[in-house]
């Protein structure tokens, strides 16, 4: 199996068609079937139907697994390459729930493009779980995620604790010191679940009420919703202040609030050797700006 044949699987899919696909590789449609053929039997399966009277291409079972192999293997090509091709000698890939990549290292990552550029950055955004997925793999050399979930040669530390506040669109934005959640009207609430111990508390102080209508898992949502005056949602207070900045919002602090939203910084015993300066680089970068 080589790339070429992946490369022409990987066409194939993309342009929907042996015609189409052989021209975008400016290759006869005959050259093109040869490598596919060659592909399947380097696999030893199937991976593209075939047969008189179709017209349109679609996948075996195995050509859709297959495809997810495939997707890597070209991921894994141009990763190559470009190690090839790269004139910086300090990398750093770093993963990071929505939420804290959009409200909370946003001037982390200022500070790290104007310190050098000797230092190449990558930025993911994933959920928790597939955060240490990518650390496991080598993926991502630094994580931070809302799960402490302990994993062979992986440091976890607490990175942030911050407090769950409300924010509510009003016509004339105020803030207050303390509101009771009961206080508020559930029909125009837009609900985000932080953490198990925010669900836990919310299933207690909401019990009486029926749940919110509305449910959203990202921050890009709530923007979305919340253009409406009256709408409420709970949030960090990171996120809240971003809100608050905009003059739409106000800010209230909870009476008998949910526990902290924690986020952990999550790293490989062995980071790669051309991550080390770029980690060290960071972690300086952090204590600075974030104090």
């Amino acid at each position: 199996m080589d790339s070429i044949g992946i490369e022409a699987f990987l066409a194939v899919i993309r342009h929907g068609s042996l015609t189409d696909a052989a021209n975008a590789l400016f290759i006869s449609q005959s050259t093109l079937s040869h490598r596919l053929a060659k592909l399947e039997s380097d696999v030893g399966v199937n991976l593209i139907e075939r047969g008189r009277g179709i017209r349109s291409l679609s996948l075996t079972a195995d050509g859709q697994e297959f495809l997810l192999l495939a997707k890597r293997w070209e991921g894994l090509l141009l990763e190559t390459t470009q190690i090839r091709s790269r004139k910086k000698s300090i990398s750093l890939s770093i993963g990071a729930v929505d939420s804290i990549n959009s409200y909370v290292l946003p001037p982390v990552y200022r500070a790290l493009s104007e310190l050098s550029r000797d230092l190449e950055i990558s930025i993911r955004t994933q959920q928790s779980t597939e955060l240490y997925l990518l650390l496991e793999r080598g993926e991502i050399d630094i994580a931070f995620g809302l799960i402490e979930q302990p994993m062979p040669g992986m440091i976890i530390d607490k990175f942030l604790a911050e407090p769950l506040v409300v924010i509510r669109r009003e016509e004339t934005p105020q803030t207050h010191e303390m509101i009771d959640i009961l206080e508020l009207d559930p029909d125009k609430e837009l609900y985000m679940n932080w953490h198990a111990s925010f669900h836990a508390w919310y299933n207690k102080y909401r019990s009486a009420t029926k749940y919110p209508p509305i449910r959203v898992d990202t921050s890009i949502l709530l923007h979305t919703f919340m253009e409406t005056p009256g709408y409420w949602a709970i949030v960090p207070l990171s996120m809240a202040e971003n809100f608050k900045a905009t003059g739409k919002y106000g800010l209230y602090r909870l009476k008998n609030p949910p526990p902290d939203r924690i986020c952990y910084q999550i790293q490989s015993i062995y980071p790669r050797p051309s991550a080390v300066e770029g980690l060290k680089i960071l972690d300086s970068v952090i204590k600075k700006v974030l104090n």
